[in-house]
């Protein structure tokens, strides 16, 4: 029964309804049902302080698909979204702790053979997994966001829909969820041992292909995901507005949480209403504007070049008050 909650015939049973309280009642007997039957929720990660570890598109290739074979071979986890940056690793995951640690033992496993098989030396003692507990339904909603929007707000050629290497390009995008280049059983046996990197292919014949790797949306419980938020309408303001709780997931992760400038506007402009009586911050005096830029650093990770563009000051500066971020 466990096993079949995620499908998505079964949460299709509770009524979505059409009010707010409709819409959040269902997603709080989801979540409670999922807590029931499945076991706890966890943000899985690996320290972002790790040296890279993919280096190639091969390289992202090979982990997407490796975590494919990993949550078919742990049939007590789902994994509810993730993401790959260039050193660590972000997963939501539901299953116990012991079945969660299972199944990072044997991606980490996984990776470290296809680095050697490739004469690569990556270096993945450090590559640990760490898990924080997520215990609330709003909880689960920002680790969902935090996770799909990473690499959107450090890289700025991404949308948090276009990135490839994870599954937040699945959320709400019934194109990508349905998307398929190959299926798994189409190809020869040669060819699925050369995607999988292993003599064992025995792995589900419907699985997509989706450049080059199988598509999260195969294994990934995507449509569980999608109803933790009341409509897509909710997803999308959590991805794109709602971005004071991600600090704090980010501090709980022992990350560094970075914003666009679309975003730190929003923050600034939040700021000069409660501190300066509503004055843009390009019309702030000196002073207060100093003051500004340290909170802007300090607590917001702003960059240098952010905190002149926004605020309207010379580089030279900025790179005075903060000459550890001098770029």
């Amino acid at each position: 029964m466990a096993k079949d909650f995620f499908d998505s015939a079964c949460l299709a049973e509770i009524p979505v309804g059409h009010s707010f309280l409709e819409k959040e009642s269902k997603c709080r007997r989801l979540f409670e049902q999922a807590l029931h039957f499945f076991g706890p929720f966890y943000h899985l990660h690996t320290p972002e302080d790790h040296a890279a570890i993919f280096l190639d598109p091969d390289a992202y290739a090979f982990a997407m698909t490796a975590i494919a074979m990993c949550a078919h071979d742990c049939p007590n986890v789902r994994i509810i979204t993730f993401e790959l940056m260039s050193n660590h690793v972000h997963f939501i995951i539901c299953g116990t702790l012991d079945d969660v640690m299972a199944f990072f033992a044997r991606f980490k496993y996984r990776l470290k053979k296809f680095f050697e098989g490739r004469r690569m030396a990556v270096d993945l003692s450090r590559f640990e997994g760490r898990t924080v507990p997520i215990v609330s339904l709003e909880s689960l909603r920002n680790q969902i966001v935090y996770t799909n929007r990473n690499q959107y707000v450090v890289n700025p050629a991404y949308t948090p829909f276009s990135y490839p290497y994870g599954a937040g390009n699945c959320y709400y995008l019934p194109v990508n969820q349905n998307r398929a280049d190959q299926r798994l059983g189409e190809m020869t046996a040669r060819e699925r041992r050369k995607l999988l990197h292993s003599h064992n292919i025995d792995y589900p014949a419907s699985y997509a292909i989706v450049d080059g790797y199988i598509s999260p949306a195969s294994y990934c419980a995507i449509n569980f995901g999608e109803s933790m938020f009341r409509d897509a309408r909710h997803y999308f303001f959590k991805v794109s507005r709602e971005i004071e709780g991600y600090r704090e997931i980010a501090e709980a992760l022992c990350e560094k949480v970075f914003y666009t400038d679309d975003e730190l506007n929003a923050v600034i402009y939040k700021i000069c209403q409660n501190l300066y009586d509503g004055r843009r911050a390009a019309l702030l005096p000196q002073d207060d504007k100093t003051e500004l830029a340290r909170k802007l650093h300090f607590d917001y990770n702003a960059d240098n070049g952010q905190i002149a563009r926004l605020l309207k000051l010379p580089l030279l500066t900025v790179n005075a008050i903060f000459p550890q971020r001098k770029k």
